[in-house]
């Protein structure tokens, strides 16, 4: 795992120098992590599905792991997509796997944006049964 993907820059930059595990102005997130979301001011069209997460979560996770060793992400619970327009941002391969259509064709039209005029990754939603 690569904790300093994620990591947080020092307050205090004296601790660089500090800290002989301190090789940059980046330390460990910890176990907390702290996500932003945007505030829902309309849950219909904004977050359709009842376990939608911020897609920035989904990036953190994915660049904890180490973006140059992750060849493919699986989502087996597709959703909306938060984790394949994460997995798209950041130029990884998704394929993902989601039995309700509507929810389906929503991870679709959010995709739709990163997907044109952006092929560093692919991207594969199936509807199953």
């Amino acid at each position: 795992m690569d904790r300093l993907a994620v990591g947080v820059p020092y307050r205090d930059k004296t601790n660089i120098g500090r800290w002989a595990s301190a090789t940059s102005d980046m330390r460990c997130r910890g176990n907390t992590w702290f996500v932003p979301y945007e505030t829902i001011r309309h849950r219909e069209s904004q977050r359709p599905h009842p376990s939608t997460f911020p897609v920035q979560l989904a990036e953190m996770c994915i660049k904890l792991h180490g973006v140059g060793k992750v060849g493919r992400v699986l989502d087996p619970f597709v959703g909306i997509g938060s984790t394949a327009v994460a997995a798209q941002k950041l130029g990884v391969a998704c394929v993902g796997f989601e039995i309700d259509t509507y929810y389906l064709d929503v991870a679709g039209t959010r995709l739709k944006g990163w997907v044109e005029g952006d092929s560093r990754a692919g991207i594969q939603l199936t509807l199953g049964d």
